[in-house]
């Protein structure tokens, strides 16, 4: 059983790797605002998501730390924002054009640490085929088993693609992972996936802890996006 598992994940990197030079895993949030002083070509990662019939694109809520003017205090775009799109760093074709924010609210205030890091959108127009989009993985996580994570460091052309494995959930209910030391700012929003595929996250919360030498990394749960979307 444990060389089938070990074989199917090595599958799975393979079939990424052969991939990945056609297709967008992830995407990166080109956000203009009617003041250009504002604008951010990376203000964080994004991906597409499958979800009741409809495709949604996400990024992280916290992301908004960086595509904001100065009057933006909550998690409302007002009318100060000329566009958002999710964009490739592969080929500048493939975009997609943001419509309404579906979590906005003007009574949460834009705050660290964040609180169901999702910001989800509705898309405005066609999705290209060469973008991929994700479904959600129906069965819980097992301690121990491997995921992925997706996104674009700052001032990169390339994403990473970095392997760790499940610990559990944290007190809020975020995912609890075991990843190598990195340097991944600018990769939230970015994909958490199975080794199959599914989708069992969003990069959210990460840093190293130098008294406990190791990673402190804590995706945001689907279900956080599921109860934006069922509410």
């Amino acid at each position: 059983m444990t060389r089938f598992i070990i074989t199917t994940w090595a599958l799975f990197l393979i079939s990424i790797s052969c991939c990945s030079a056609q297709i967008d895993s992830v995407l990166v949030c080109d956000v203009k605002f009617k003041n250009k002083k504002f604008d951010n070509p990376h203000a964080g990662s994004a991906f597409l998501l499958r979800y009741g019939g409809k495709v949604y694109a996400c990024t992280a809520k916290h992301v908004l730390f960086f595509a904001k003017t100065d009057s933006m205090k909550t998690i409302s775009l007002g009318d100060e924002l000329k566009s958002w799109e999710f964009v490739s760093k592969k080929n500048e074709k493939n975009k997609v054009l943001a419509g309404k924010l579906i979590n906005e609210n003007t009574n949460e205030a834009i705050t660290m640490p964040p609180k169901a890091d999702w910001l989800v959108f509705d898309i405005k127009g066609d999705i290209p085929k060469d973008i991929i989009t994700y479904t959600l993985r129906e069965k819980p996580l097992r301690e121990g088993e491997k995921v992925r994570f997706l996104g674009y460091p700052y001032n990169t052309a390339e994403p990473v693609n970095v392997v760790g494995s499940f610990i559990g959930f944290t007190q809020e209910g975020n995912l609890s992972l075991d990843i190598p030391k990195g340097t991944y700012g600018g990769c939230s929003g970015g994909p958490v996936l199975d080794a199959k595929g599914k989708l069992v996250g969003l990069v959210s919360m990460g840093y190293f802890n130098q008294k406990e030498n190791k990673m402190v990394f804590e995706p945001s749960s689907t279900k956080h996006f599921q109860s934006i979307i069922n509410e």
